[in-house]
């Protein structure tokens, strides 16, 4: 009995370690993150909905507003950063006059916004969001902000594009997730969709041939004119949409307050104040040649010096704490899949197979929007780094693996006959010799794990991705800003390859 204890030792508190891991996870993700006042328990009747509106105006809980600030006029950043816009303005005031002390603006993908609302990740929706039945399935609305509608943008020398039945066959740029993309479906189906990810992917689209044409909001459309100029609205708008603010199903009181605050902005001329700043005399048509702009801009780069630094600084921080937690993973797993015992061994198995058969994205989705469907709510940064240490980790798993088959099964057999348990030989002589044949491997994984975490922008993540694409919804300047990102990555790179080449070198004197 004592033989065998000693001989399943090394598996049993590798098994305990992996339980301890899997426990510690769990217990991060369920924990409530109550010191945080951005991060309220998930209502559930209308008296919570008091309460919850109570809390806001004492200044117990901040309002959670979610926005993709990449829609001039509606929501946008400054060169330092700061969102600015219709949208916030009207929302601060809203606020100010619902007596609600603390607002806090969250950058996501507008396709995000309506999925954070049921997940509790935000209070509030707000970015040009069109009220529809579809989505009032899902969520609820304030009353009418502002009149929206879509609208047909073509090149400024554009002459074949004249009403919606001319965009048959045409590739038509709109936004994932707006009401662009279901109204053009139903009504002109024979419109090849080009779906885009922010606003001003949409309009350069057009400017570069991609596409035909933009169906967008009507109001962002006469924006984008006025600023860069190059296009023209063909007719008047196609539909008769308007704006409205998206709140949680649970939250009644709130929402009501809201719209007693929009009557009474209306009422004592607020409203009319920030529409004119913002949008103008709509009257009036918007057109112009397309503004001359140099190929580089550095000073795109340089005015938004301060969140690209934040930016790397977070990027900075995803890359080296899921570095960690992939190695973690990748040892755990590695060593479960050459356990002798069965059900370790599955577990390791089923871990690599699950996670390498799917792709990231889908998992960083399932992991922040899909988990709090089941109590488990996790801040954005921890998911983040979760979701990216998880996937990182399968890959290591069969590196680690890999690395020690590796080693001739005559080093094992030497360390037994000398009187080494399983463990120790293969902490003490396998382990060892494998790791240096893990390096160029585990090198090429981790420039992966560097170029992957930019996809964490997509749960509102405020790295360098995210805010380079705030700058070019600003400045249009998408090839100096994605150069200079794309050079940040480059770098960052090559200083890993450079420091596992340089690990390889220095280790292999002692192999």
């Amino acid at each position: 009995m004592k033989r065998l204890f000693h001989r399943y030792r090394f598996w049993a508190v590798l098994l305990a370690a992996l339980i301890s891991f899997t426990g510690i996870a769990a217990q991060a993700a369920t924990a409530a993150p109550a010191p945080d006042p951005s991060a309220p328990a998930a209502p559930s009747a209308s008296a919570d909905s008091f309460a919850k509106l109570t809390d806001l105006q004492s200044g117990k809980l901040t309002l959670r507003v979610g926005t993709d600030a990449t829609f001039p006029p509606f929501e946008f950043t400054d060169a330092n950063g700061k969102k600015m816009g219709f949208d916030i303005d009207l929302i601060n005031a809203l606020a100010k006059e619902s007596g609600i002390k603390n607002v806090e603006f969250i950058q996501m993908p507008f396709g995000n916004i309506v999925p954070a609302l049921q997940a509790n990740q935000i209070d509030v929706g707000a970015s040009a969001i069109y009220i529809s039945a579809e989505r009032a399935k899902a969520i609820d609305f304030s009353d009418v902000y502002y009149p929206g509608g879509l609208g047909i943008f073509v090149a400024e020398d554009n002459t074949t594009v004249n009403s919606l039945a001319d965009l048959a066959g045409m590739k038509i740029a709109v936004q994932v997730g707006t009401k662009s993309v279901e109204w053009l479906e139903q009504n002109q189906p024979e419109a090849q969709l080009v779906q885009v990810q922010t606003n001003d992917q949409m309009f350069s689209s057009v400017k570069l041939g991609q596409a035909d044409a933009v169906v967008t909001g009507q109001p962002g459309g006469r924006y984008f004119i006025a600023q860069q100029g190059g296009l023209k609205q063909v007719g008047e708008r196609l539909t008769n949409e308007n704006y409205g603010y998206a709140f949680q199903k649970s939250d009644p009181a709130f929402r009501d307050a809201f719209n007693a605050s929009l009557v009474s902005l209306k009422e004592n001329g607020g409203y009319d104040k920030l529409a004119a700043t913002w949008f103008g005399d709509e009257s009036l048509p918007v057109t112009g040649p397309a503004k001359a702009h140099s190929l580089i801009n550095i000073s795109s780069i340089t005015n938004s010096a301060g969140p690209l630094w934040d930016g790397f600084v977070t990027t900075m921080s995803i890359i080296g704490m899921s570095l960690l937690l992939s190695l973690a993973f990748g040892m755990l797993g590695g060593f479960a899949k050459l356990s002798k015992i069965a059900p370790i061994r599955w577990i390791g198995t089923v871990y690599v197979s699950v996670i390498r058969g799917t792709p990231f994205i889908v998992q960083l989705f399932l992991i922040y929007f899909g988990l709090p469907q089941l109590g488990l709510q996790l801040q954005p940064m921890v998911a983040g780094v979760f979701a990216l240490g998880l996937y990182s980790g399968s890959y290591v798993t069969e590196i680690v693996r890999g690395a020690i088959q590796s080693v001739d099964k005559g080093q094992m057999e030497a360390a037994r006959s000398c009187g080494m348990s399983a463990g120790s030989a293969l902490r003490h002589i396998i382990v060892p010799q494998a790791f240096l044949r893990m390096l160029p491997p585990l090198g090429n994984e981790f420039v992966s794990l560097t170029k992957n975490s930019a996809l964490v922008s997509f749960v509102t993540i405020s790295e360098m991705f995210l805010v380079g694409q705030s700058i070019i919804a600003r400045t249009f300047d998408a090839l100096t800003v994605y150069l200079f990102i794309g050079l940040v990555y480059y770098i960052i790179t090559n200083i890993i390859g450079f420091i596992a080449n340089t690990l390889e070198k220095k280790l292999a004197v002692y192999i």
